[in-house]
């Protein structure tokens, strides 16, 4: 009820989710070209997620497959499904596990290999996006939307999808619960050492914090961006990925419902006036003010209808830095980063590139 009456007061008044101004990126969030100079790992079509395991091996979904990524870039295939995978993890011990939109596999890989179920009188899985496995072994699970698979993201925004979920499930006795519901598009989850559940709500622009026998509370707010898969950093704290950033033509047109429902009634949604994992490749793309070519240049401060971000956040949500690939780059819809040693894997669904940095070279190229 008090939420209700809040956001009717904030229309009224242009305040909370009914404003139009779009936090700016600065401090920490400061724009530099870290991730658009970045040395490029490997380029597959179709790469969606990154994961990491204890000995360090690097693992990737592209596709229909699940690779095992060599030191010099190659996919080495593990496994191969009839639908595209969406999600990835690796345990402890080495137990990969993957999402397959629709479905969540255990034991990828080897002659153990099952299928998890989904939590008993709930709704089966629909748009698994992002897995996490717990340090003692249990996986969670971020069923993005109850209502649209992930290939429609696009209709999930622009219906203000609310119908996102985090599981958990415990590989060893086969349960499966449901940890939180009604959240507005849930792209990642993470434990942190505390035992807490942090998931990132994209259409919430937000991290919320998800702790045993608490109601669910902000962790980060305000975000310029769309927030996608969360990994832990080393020392502490996590890696924060943003596929795309906020614009307010967009913000202007989630709130105009008749126009919006026409739009997604008679364009393809390729042309929606929504965020994109790229762009600049085709002329019908909308564009906003600022957002035209001059003397054949699309100037980096732009409006970006796509981006690339990844945030290094504390161990209290707090951002310390950021690696940007800015308005006409390359490397943007930014869906994964995950860290080995000092080396950090980037993952760029624009490009179809993993990108590999040096974390201490990146912290100081972000500062100076």
């Amino acid at each position: 009820m008090l939420e209700t009456l809040s956001r009717l007061v904030g229309a009224g008044f242009g305040r909370r989710d009914a404003a139009l101004s779009i936090p700016i990126m600065d401090g920490a969030l400061k724009p530099n070209n870290q991730l658009e100079e970045a040395p490029v790992f490997a380029e597959r079509e179709g790469l969606e997620d990154l994961a990491i395991g204890a000995d360090g091996q690097l693992y990737a979904a592209a596709g229909t497959g699940v690779f095992r990524v060599t030191g010099d870039g190659r996919f080495e295939p593990l496994a191969s499904y009839d639908r595209a995978v969406s999600a990835l993890a690796v345990a402890p011990d080495g137990t990969l596990a993957a999402g397959l939109g629709n479905a969540v596999r255990w034991g990828v890989g080897t002659a153990a290999e099952r299928e998890v179920a989904a939590a008993p009188g709930a709704q089966g899985f629909v748009a698994v996006g992002a897995l996490h496995v717990r340090a003692d072994g249990g996986l969670l699970i971020a069923d993005a939307s109850a209502l649209h698979p992930g290939p429609q993201w696009r209709h999930d925004l622009m219906g203000q999808g609310r119908s996102g979920r985090v599981l958990a499930h415990d590989p060893r006795s086969g349960a499966t619960s449901v940890l939180a519901s009604g959240l507005a598009h849930a792209f990642g989850a993470c434990a942190d050492p505390q035992g807490r559940v942090v998931v990132s709500e994209a259409w919430r622009h937000r991290l919320t914090l998800l702790a045993p026998d608490r109601p669910a509370a902000p962790a980060l707010t305000a975000l310029p961006g769309y927030p996608a898969r969360i990994a832990p950093a080393r020392g502490g704290g996590f890696w924060l990925s943003v596929f795309a950033c906020r614009t307010q033509l967009v913000e202007f047109v989630l709130r105009e419902h008749a126009y919006r429902r026409e739009m997604m009634r008679s364009i393809e949604p390729r042309y929606w006036v929504a965020p994109a994992f790229s762009s600049g490749a085709d002329f019908l793309e909308p564009l906003q003010g600022g957002g035209v070519k001059q003397m054949g240049i699309l100037k980096p401060w732009a409006p970006p209808r796509s981006y690339g971000l990844v945030v290094r956040l504390g161990a209290d949500f707090v951002p310390k830095y950021s690696l940007h690939s800015r308005v006409g780059g390359r490397h943007h819809g930014i869906v994964a980063a995950a860290q080995r040693g000092d080396e950090l894997f980037v993952l760029s669904k624009g490009s179809g590139r993993i990108l590999r940095l040096s974390v201490e070279q990146a912290s100081r190229g972000a500062a100076a």
